[in-house]
């Protein structure tokens, strides 16, 4: 089946709006862009922390990385959401590269993702293949399900987190909350 003949048959039956789908171009520019935002299933998320030093000792601070932009596509509407991650972790026996955590965050938005399991899938990465002693991520998003129909809302946000370890060092260090 077409993209036009599904939209036909699921959306509308009007031809000013199948007109945009029925070129010969048009299956091809789809899948791609789609291809695109749901690569982050190409991607093995075990091997993208790496280490930048060991820690001698114990690490008595945390490690912030703020305002990681990101755009996914909603499971459950099949529609956009798009934000920013801020990401805070309390490291292990090493210390992590700052410039893998943006290309974490990618690889989870890019795929098919709601807005709460986005931060759990990204902090339990932190924890299992980047050995943090604790992790808090949260997310402040906006949803063009509740911006475009529903509601239809265009300035709400929605805040998540998620947050893994040592639960008395996320105390001590604020990331409880």
């Amino acid at each position: 089946m077409t993209i036009e003949e599904w939209l036909k048959t699921n959306v509308t039956t009007d031809t000013r709006a199948l007109g945009w789908y029925s070129g010969p171009e048009c299956e091809d520019r789809i899948v791609r862009a789609y291809r695109e935002l749901l690569s982050g299933y190409e991607i093995d998320t075990s091997k993208i922390l790496k280490t930048t030093c060991t820690v001698n000792g114990e690490h008595t601070g945390v490690v912030r990385i703020q305002e990681n932009n990101f755009f996914s596509i909603c499971a459950h509407h099949f529609l956009p959401f798009f934000g920013k991650v801020n990401i805070s972790y309390v490291p292990g026996d090493r210390i992590l590269g700052l410039g893998k955590f943006p290309r974490l965050v990618q690889a989870f938005s890019r795929r098919f993702q709601i807005q709460e399991y986005l931060v759990k899938d990204i902090a339990e990465e932190i924890m299992s293949s980047g050995g943090a002693q604790a992790v808090r991520v949260t997310s402040r998003s906006r949803h063009l399900c509740m911006c475009s129909r529903g509601p239809s809302d265009q300035t709400v946000t929605t805040d998540t987190s998620y947050v893994a370890g040592d639960q008395e060092l996320m105390a001590k260090f604020g990331l409880d909350d």
